[in-house]
């Protein structure tokens, strides 16, 4: 009967019942939806640049060269001399050295200059390889190239294609870009991968020294080297070695990723302090709600009580409804929140370049909201007391 009765008395008042239920969902949309994205970004961007140990480039920010370098969002710093990758390469504590080399786009994809090593990565040892080619084969000569799925998809290239590159890292809309004369063919597709190979094009390293005139030894640079030692202690020493040089730097992924989260840990604080403003909002319409449900249901419960219903079952009715309420504003809440993430995701996947893993709600995040049920319910009491104690011949 209290069940039937409450979902009477929450029709009866439907509009009433639907604001407050959307003023809840919102507040708690709000409240949720910047930490699910933000720890999405963090995830995809540690998932894509986890089989990388160390990075090698031009003395400047280490955040630039993570994102040029790796995720290819950024303009590189500028070249080391080819000279300082052969060093690295037949160091004894070296177990690979990938050079990287960039400067050309096609359409407004990065042209990746490196060689063989860099498709022999895994994430562990006796993993499977983290590139694999679904189409084709690796290049083996200059001017061949191997795409990324996604390069391929927005190109709309296919095995046995040829295209000329253009100087520079991105394509600019309105302006005549300079073409090299030298065509590249399309010799292979990559696997997906989710990370940024997946919207690169890659080709030799001799490619982008022949197309750009650096055909005396000297004259040979790359932009950065992915390095990997044969042991912890080795990567720590080779690092500390190429930062003492004036030209170079080590860069470890993970401790750019852990000051960039610190930044961004900042500006949570301070949406958190919006979010808390907004869930405060949606408890006073909470108690707006009920204190207006009250006066609006003097006659009802009358009624109840004339027809035998105890005070228990007149207090039960009040706050049921106010917990049916709340409950069902979480719910719409998470569940808004879970579709702007998985939508947000998607968005900032595409121009991020790599792919970002689904929303995920824990414990801690879902306790940020799920206080405004004891809130409601708080404030139902007093109505519900009330209620209770008034005698039915008061409203008949």
């Amino acid at each position: 009967m209290t069940l039937w009765v409450t979902l009477r008395n929450l029709r009866v008042r439907g509009l009433a019942t639907l604001i407050t239920t959307f003023a809840v969902a919102l507040a708690v949309a709000t409240a949720l939806i910047v930490p699910l994205v933000t720890r999405q970004v963090e995830r995809g961007a540690q998932d894509a640049a986890q089989v990388f140990d160390l990075l090698v480039t031009a003395k400047g920010s280490p955040t630039q060269a993570v994102l040029s370098s790796l995720f290819y969002l950024d303009v590189p710093i500028g070249n080391i001399p080819y000279a300082q990758y052969e060093h690295l390469r037949d160091d004894p504590r070296t177990a690979r050295a990938v050079p990287l080399g960039f400067g050309d786009n096609y359409h407004g994809l990065p042209v990746v200059g490196t060689n063989a090593a860099f498709f022999d990565q895994r994430l562990k040892p006796g993993a499977p390889l983290y590139f694999r080619v679904a189409r084709g084969r690796l290049f083996r000569a200059p001017f061949e190239v191997v795409l990324g799925p996604a390069a391929a998809q927005q190109a709309g290239l296919r095995l046995g294609s040829t295209f000329k590159s253009a100087h520079g890292l991105e394509e600019h809309e309105g302006v005549e870009e300079e073409e090299h004369d030298a065509a590249y063919t399309v010799v292979g597709i990559l696997a997906p991968t989710g990370g940024p190979a997946d919207r690169a094009v890659f080709t030799s390293i001799e490619s982008l020294w022949q197309i750009h005139g650096q055909l005396a030894p000297a004259s040979r640079g790359v932009t950065a080297v992915l390095y990997t030692a044969r042991a912890l202690g080795d990567l720590y020493a080779v690092a500390q070695r190429v930062n003492a040089r004036p030209d170079t730097q080590a860069v470890f992924p993970g401790q750019v990723f852990a000051q960039v989260r610190g930044f961004v840990l900042q500006g949570q604080a301070a949406y958190a302090a919006l979010g808390v403003l907004m869930l405060l909002l949606a408890a006073l319409t909470i108690w707006l709600s009920v204190h207006a449900a009250g006066l609006e249901r003097a006659r009802t419960v009358a009624l109840l009580r004339a027809l035998g219903a105890g005070r228990r079952t007149v207090f039960g009715v009040v706050l049921l409804e106010t917990a049916v309420t709340v409950l069902v504003g979480l719910t719409a809440g998470v569940l808004l929140a879970l579709l702007l993430g998985h939508l947000g995701g998607g968005v900032l996947a595409a121009r991020l370049g790599f792919t970002l893993p689904a929303p995920n709600l824990d414990a801690p995040l879902l306790a940020r909201v799920a206080w405004l049920l004891p809130i409601g319910l708080l404030a139902a009491l007093p109505p519900a007391l009330g209620a209770a104690r008034a005698h039915p011949t008061r409203h008949l």
